[in-house]
């Protein structure tokens, strides 16, 4: 289980709100796994993430627009590569049914993200927003 740190927070509410509940996501979905439920949990929490990254991403990127953040290209690249995994494993999942292989990867997936784009480069845009109110 992930628990939430202020580490993670970005210091933008609606932001924050929103990766307190992909962390509340990943954790209902890692304790499916934990409980060998997680091939059930998996449709559930992908067709979550389609929305979640519309929603999430559209948002985000629409703060960092207009606080002019230098580096909001690269930041929508590694937004549009999440899409595209997401997208991949709910194509793989209706096509070819859950597997414990695809529960592997999105757990690994979730978690990459959730230690990696939002504690690292979340928290970039974080401090910008601070610098430049």
């Amino acid at each position: 289980m992930i628990t939430w740190r202020d580490t993670y927070n970005v210091g933008v509410r609606q932001i924050d709100d929103q990766h307190q509940e992909l962390v509340h996501r990943l954790n209902d979905f890692m304790e499916a796994c934990t409980n060998q439920k997680g091939k059930e949990k998996i449709q559930e929490t992908l067709e979550f993430l389609k929305a979640y990254t519309v929603e999430h991403f559209r948002d985000e990127e629409k703060l960092m627009q207009s606080v002019q953040y230098p580096e909001l290209a690269v930041h929508k690249k590694e937004h549009d590569e999440f899409v595209h995994v997401i997208d991949e494993l709910l194509q793989q999942v209706n096509s070819q049914g859950t597997s414990i292989l695809t529960t592997i990867k999105l757990n690994r997936t979730l978690v990459d993200w959730l230690i990696n784009h939002i504690q690292k480069n979340d928290g970039k845009v974080g401090e910008y927003i601070k610098q430049h109110p």
